[in-house]
């Protein structure tokens, strides 16, 4: 892609995991032939699958706190995943999250 992608995502609506209720997504990008980075909502409560990221992710907690790898992220917190990594993040407060994946990721 040669052009630049511009997005006001306010505009964009949320759109929830069926099978993860709660954890919410919009997609800002797509990249590669399965890279994404995404917005992820994480209501109070709410928890995603457990997952395996063959491709390493890297994340950055925009609101709320994100549970993951045994502690509270609070909003300004950045992870990263490396490949093959793995966990079950989410969110006793309820959270948005900044996602940016290099490839899809695997469901344990």
């Amino acid at each position: 892609m040669t052009q630049p992608i511009q997005i006001l995502a306010n505009q964009l609506e949320w759109r929830e995991f069926k099978d993860a209720p709660g954890v919410s997504y919009k997609t800002l990008r797509k990249h590669s032939s399965s890279g994404l980075t995404i917005l992820l909502k994480f209501a109070p409560g709410a928890r995603y699958h457990t997952h395996r990221h063959p491709a390493g992710e890297e994340y950055f907690v925009l609101e709320g706190e994100l549970d993951d790898l045994g502690k509270s992220w609070p909003t300004g917190s950045y992870i990263y995943h490396p490949p093959g990594s793995a966990h079950r993040p989410s969110s006793k407060a309820g959270c948005v999250v900044l996602v940016m994946l290099p490839e899809a990721v695997e469901l344990l």
